[in-house]
């Protein structure tokens, strides 16, 4: 059964790890809306594809499993810096590709209904209406970034990549609980204090490894 978890938890990196290259060497030149203004002049460009519109639903569904999944901790010892490094890398790209594909098809969309004319990618040298959608997708992005990683604070789950490399967050008991809305927004912010800060996260750690933003908050980052 171990053995089998393991198997998928690769197949599910390995995944990650194509529409990574799939986004930087694959057929399609961007991924997701851009504007560009300068000299007077604005450039956009969007863009998406079937492959990455089936893969950033496969990345959402994925987390949809995981995020509210309750970890049965077995032997569980703090989390190397490494792992959680590693973890929030694959985190916050699952987010960005998510978003670049699904708001790439809405731009694309968009596009498709003014012109008449459906394309994965368009690009052109000037402004319309239509283009205000990119002021939404930046509030949607920050929205689900922070969503992201706060709901499986409040549900005592996982995200994608905590999934992956078998980690989770715990009270200093050692146990994974649901926390309550502000609680999870404090231990969110002294993570991310602590993603700005890496040095000063790895020089103060105590005897058990765990960093000063996890004393500070009250949980701490396990694997198991």
């Amino acid at each position: 059964m171990r053995l089998a978890g393991m198997l998928v938890r690769l197949a599910v990196l390995l995944g990650v790890l194509f529409s990574f290259g799939w986004a930087f060497w694959g057929p399609y030149r961007e991924i997701g809306m851009f504007m560009e203004t300068g000299d007077g002049a604005t450039k956009v460009s969007a863009g998406t594809s079937l492959v990455a519109i089936l893969a950033s639903i496969a990345m959402i569904t994925i987390y949809c499993l995981v995020h509210g999944h309750r970890v049965e901790l077995m032997e569980p010892r703090v989390a190397s810096i490494w792992r959680r490094a590693v973890a929030f890398v694959v985190d916050f790209w699952v987010v960005v590709f998510s978003m670049g594909a699904l708001s790439g098809y809405g731009a694309v969309m968009l596009e498709a209904h003014r012109t008449g004319v459906f394309r994965w990618y368009f690009e052109r040298d000037y402004a319309v209406a239509s283009d205000s959608f990119a002021v939404v997708l930046i509030f949607a992005s920050l929205t689900a970034l922070v969503a992201y990683f706060l709901l499986p604070l409040m549900k005592g789950g996982q995200t994608v990549g905590e999934w992956i490399f078998r980690i989770v967050t715990v009270n200093l008991d050692g146990y994974a609980i649901a926390l309550p809305f502000s609680v999870a927004i404090r231990r969110l912010y002294a993570t991310f204090r602590g993603l700005v800060s890496p040095v000063k996260m790895l020089r103060r750690r105590d005897e058990q490894g765990r960093t000063l933003y996890d004393l500070e908050s009250g949980y701490t980052v396990v694997s198991y």
